[in-house]
């Protein structure tokens, strides 16, 4: 059964409960290897440890209904990564699905926790600007996101954890979890990101030129620029925090967020009627400009 493992005097914990007792909307935004789903569980134990209901919206289960026989053999995963069509899908359906959510929850005890990678066109619709009724929440200082940073030792220990994880799973998620050379290669997306960020971000990117090893400046600057229209936090992880179970043991007392077969087949309409041609490939290609 999983447990609170947070030292209550780490940052993290002191960070933690504040949200879970006074926020609304919480989203841990970040690469595979951060530790988001340990510290997404043990954010959900604090919120109902002070009496929240947690609801859960995670780019996983986000994206299991849109990844149908019939979607997957139009819209085929290639290499591991999902296809372009199905990932901005479930970008602009989770626009609607915090939305909804929102307009039922606002007032009550309940608590909102999300999962936001970004990169790569993953759920990064909820931090872009547009004129729809739910960009006001997404903007409300009720609503936070937080980026984990681990430094570069904890990072290395997360990847060797991840892959005897992989080996042999505690939890049917473990074996799903994206490998080390994986890993390495969704850094890569974010390097590239860092060094077209130069002219605009921190002047000591200049001063880099080695971005293949996973750097936590880079990092931190890179998400600093995804989430310029969002209340944000960085969130540094200096200590290495070692689950007594599978991060994935969670005893949720609200619901999962998940789309709809109909909100799906609308979504899917909504897709191929917008976008014609290369625009959806553009569009993806193009998911960090805001």
């Amino acid at each position: 059964m999983s447990e609170i493992i947070l030292p209550t005097n780490s940052n993290i914990y002191i960070t933690f409960r504040r949200l879970a007792e006074e926020h609304q909307m919480v989203f841990l935004a970040g690469l595979p290897g951060a530790g988001k789903s340990l510290l997404i569980q043990q954010l959900v134990l604090l919120a109902q440890q002070a009496g929240r209901t947690v609801d859960l919206l995670q780019w996983d289960l986000a994206r299991a209904p849109f990844e149908t026989v019939v979607l997957l053999q139009k819209y085929p995963e290639i290499d591991g990564v999902t296809h372009p069509a199905i990932r901005k899908a479930v970008g602009l359906w989770a626009r609607t699905g915090v939305h909804h959510w929102h307009t039922h929850q606002q007032n009550s005890n309940r608590l909102l926790i999300g999962e936001t990678p970004l990169i790569g066109n993953r759920l990064i619709e909820l931090v872009q600007a547009a004129d729809d009724v739910i960009e006001a929440g997404l903007r409300s200082a009720q609503t936070l996101f937080v980026v984990p940073v681990p430094s570069a030792d904890v990072r290395r220990h997360i990847e060797v954890a991840r892959e005897k994880s992989i080996a042999n799973p505690q939890h049917k998620n473990e074996s799903d979890d994206a490998p080390p050379n994986v890993l390495h290669a969704i850094w890569q997306e974010v390097a590239r990101l860092g060094q077209q960020l130069q002219p605009i971000q921190k002047s000591d990117f200049s001063e880099k030129s080695d971005f293949s090893a996973y750097d936590p400046e880079v990092y931190t600057a890179v998400f600093q620029h995804l989430l310029q229209h969002r209340h944000h936090h960085i969130l540094p992880i200096n200590t290495l925090l070692k689950p007594s179970g599978s991060v994935y043991d969670l005893h949720l007392s609200g619901t999962k967020l998940a789309a709809t077969p109909d909100e799906v087949t609308q979504i899917m309409k909504q897709i191929e009627t917008e976008f014609t041609g290369d625009a959806l490939e553009t569009a993806v290609a193009n998911w960090y400009k805001l």
